[in-house]
């Protein structure tokens, strides 16, 4: 916000142009003028500040409907693995589940992802003793 007015120095002097100026290069600007510019400022500030608090706003919802969701999805999977869980042996081997295998199966439904595991890889065997004595 300007509350003073702009000031002209007429009397500056440059390297090029003789003391006082070049009175053709000279623009005059009238008070109607620079209010019209002052006041054209202000809206495009506004216009400025509106859009950012706009902008901000959609952010801060777009964040809270993401946190929401997230928290909502965690609720069913662990509604899900509870229920699982309360299941006798035989009702989750008809199933073909193991009691381990719950929270990726509930994972894996809920994701649609499997979970990858390298069995092609050169396996060994645990003891490692592959010399024997003959």
């Amino acid at each position: 916000m300007l509350t003073q007015p702009i000031r002209m120095f007429e009397d500056l002097t440059s390297e090029t142009a003789p003391a006082g100026g070049n009175e053709k290069a000279k623009s005059v600007v009238t008070f109607a003028d620079r209010q019209l510019i002052e006041l054209r400022a202000r809206y495009a500030r506004a216009e400025l500040m509106s859009n950012a608090l706009g902008d901000a706003a959609l952010w801060l919802a777009r964040q809270y409907r993401r946190l929401v969701a997230g928290i909502r999805s965690d609720f069913k999977l662990r509604a899900a693995e509870s229920q699982l869980l309360r299941m006798t042996d035989r009702e989750l081997a008809d199933l073909g589940l193991a009691r381990g295998d719950i929270p990726f199966a509930v994972r894996e439904a809920a994701e649609g992802v499997a979970p990858q595991f390298d069995v092609t890889g050169g396996m060994l065997a645990a003891n490692q003793n592959l010399h024997r004595a003959a």
